[in-house]
Parts: structure tokens; sequence; C-alpha cells
């Protein structure tokens, strides 16, 4: 009877029935708290790949003339194809979190959910840091390796449109998605009342200012020094993207110390338990 009936208190969110080692499942097994890590991941290195094999198969045949034709077909194509794509993954994603989250207003949440809701919250900031590695790394270096021996003729070129047009984009996108995440499912860290946070104001602020700064970049380069050496002045702002980017451990920090407060919890109800002295019959 106790275990049928620990059974129907188990979260409904991370699982009702054993899995096949034969134990009861764990809110931070693989395929339970950390899924999101994995497939949000393998969705941005998809993206990434694909974007590295277009480039590679037209950046020099079709992505030298802005106003040729076969720039529209396979540039600006793939420009309004990744803006598309991002609205209609932002609204979906975003629209989702709230409703459900509204739902959850309010309600118990037992200590083995919350953990895995942790779990989850870690995996969207992951991905998040995978997608500012990735648009940090990997593309300014490509960007300006490109851009040093072909002179850019729009801001729209072969290399930019992937860097400053998706993962970017996408890097606001996951970061405002995590505190929404945290604003409705870890109310004990992030509820309406404890105020914004700074982590998060951090981790947004970095992904908002690195957007604003591709602009004061392009008229840098455009209007002041075409030539994209490292040290540029215009370059300089990027350093700053990179210290307020560092708010994303604070985000581990602070869910880092909600976690011992959970295990903490745990160990005090199971002490209790174990010592409860048991009711006598008349």
């Amino acid at each position: 009877m106790a275990q049928s009936q620990a059974v129907q208190q188990r979260p409904k969110e991370y699982g009702r029935s054993a899995t096949t080692t034969g134990r009861s499942p764990n809110p931070t097994d693989w395929l339970i708290g950390w899924k999101p890590l994995f497939w949000g991941c393998a969705l941005i290195m998809a993206a990434n790949i694909f974007l590295w094999f277009w480039n590679y198969e037209f950046a020099f045949t079709a992505g030298l003339n802005s106003a040729s034709p076969e720039f529209s077909l396979y540039y600006r194509t793939l420009f309004w194809g990744e803006l598309l794509s991002l609205g209609v993954f932002t609204g979906i994603w975003y629209g989702w979190l709230i409703r459900t989250g509204r739902e959850m207003v309010g309600q118990q949440c037992a200590r083995a959910e919350e953990v895995r809701r942790i779990a989850i919250l870690w995996s969207i900031i992951g991905a998040t840091s995978l997608s500012i590695y990735i648009e940090a790394s990997f593309w300014p270096n490509w960007d300006g390796s490109w851009h040093q021996t072909m002179v850019r003729d729009t801001a729209l070129t072969p290399t930019h449109i992937p860097m400053f047009y998706f993962f970017f984009p996408l890097s606001v996108i996951l970061a405002l998605g995590a505190f929404i995440y945290g604003r409705f499912r870890i109310p004990e860290l992030y509820s309406r009342d404890k105020g914004f946070p700074w982590s998060f104001f951090l981790l947004i602020s970095a992904a908002v200012f690195e957007c604003m700064q591709v602009a004061f970049n392009e008229w840098g380069h455009s209007l002041w020094i075409s030539e994209e050496f490292f040290a540029a002045p215009f370059h300089w702002p990027f350093v700053t993207y990179g210290w307020l980017a560092s708010g994303m451990f604070s985000v581990w920090g602070e869910t880092i110390l909600r976690l011992f407060e959970i295990e903490k919890a745990e160990e005090v109800a199971t002490t209790d338990t174990h010592f409860r002295p048991h009711a006598v019959a008349d």
C-alpha cells in the first residue's frame, strides 16, 4: 500500500514507472532532467553544421556580389529563412512557457520535481552557453578572415548572415527563455515577488548588448576602418559582452545553493519520519 501511494504521489512530469534497471526514475537521470540539454545542443550544432556547409558550398560562387541573382537565391533566402524560423520558434516556445507557467503559479512543488526543474534550467543555460560560444569563436574567426580578403559591399555577407542574424538573436531568445522558465517553475528563486535577479540581468544584457554592438561594428567598418584587424577600437566593446556573459555562472551558483537547501530539507524530513514515535492504540 505504501509503495502504491508513493507511485501516485510521484510528480507526473518526470516519470511514472520504473526504469529498465528496476529502480524508480530520478529527476536528474540523463533522459529526464538532462534531456533538454542533449536535444537543445544537438539542434544548435545541427544548425551550425548546416550553415558551415552552406558557406562551403556557396560562399565563393554566390556570395561575392550582393546584387547578383545568385546571392538573392542562396543568401537573402537564407537570411529570411533564419529570421522566420527564429520567430516561429520563439512564439511557440515562449507561448508554451507562459501558458503552462501560469497554471503552476501558487501550486506546491515536490522537492524531487524542483530538482528536475533546476536540471532543465541548467540545460537551457548550457544550450545558451553553446550558442554564445559558437557566435563568439568560430564565426568571428571566419568572418574576420573573409572580410580581410573580400571587401564587403553590404552588411549581408556570407559570414554575417549565419552569425549576426541567427546565432546572435538565438542567444537572446535562449537567455530570455531561461528566465521565463525560472520565473514560473522555480518560484523559490525567481518568483515575481523576489524581483528581477542580477544573474539573469547580466546574462540577458550580454546577449542583447552583442546584438547592439553589431550595428556599431558595421558602422565602424563601413565609415571608419575597413580592415578586420582584431584590435580595432570598435571591437573593444565585445570585451564587455564577455564580462556580462559571466552572469550564467551566477545562475548556476544560486541554483546550486538552492539544491543544498532542498537536500537539507530532505534530510530533515527523513530524520523526522525515522524517529517519529509510533501511535499507541488505546
